[in-house]
């Protein structure tokens, strides 16, 4: 008998899951800084552009743009949101600005 889910449930009670091997690109290991994401999407998919903005400068960067499905970005938000309340729980609250309020100088 196949152990694997035929229908993307869950596996067979007592079967092992199975073990994804995720390499990182050397041009990709030592990542991109982005200060700010910009998030669209439609039906299908969701876009996320990561931008980094240059102090003292109305300008910026799209840094890196990831796309992927509602799905994964259902998991990505519970994933961030335990995250985050771990790292509170740890350092303190994370202050966020009003919306609207000024984020920096720009001249």
């Amino acid at each position: 008998m196949d152990d694997k889910p035929k229908d993307g449930g869950t596996p067979p009670q007592g079967a092992q899951p199975a073990r994804l091997n995720i390499r990182v690109a050397d041009d990709k290991a030592s990542g991109r800084y982005a200060n700010l994401a910009i998030i669209h999407n439609n039906e299908a998919e969701f876009v996320f552009d990561f931008i980094f903005v240059e102090p003292q400068r109305p300008t910026g960067q799209v840094v890196s743009r990831v796309v992927t499905n509602p799905k994964t970005v259902k998991r990505l938000l519970t994933g961030l949101g335990e995250l985050v309340r771990r790292y509170e729980e740890r350092f303190g609250t994370i202050p966020v600005p009003e919306p609207g309020a000024p984020q920096g100088t720009y001249h």
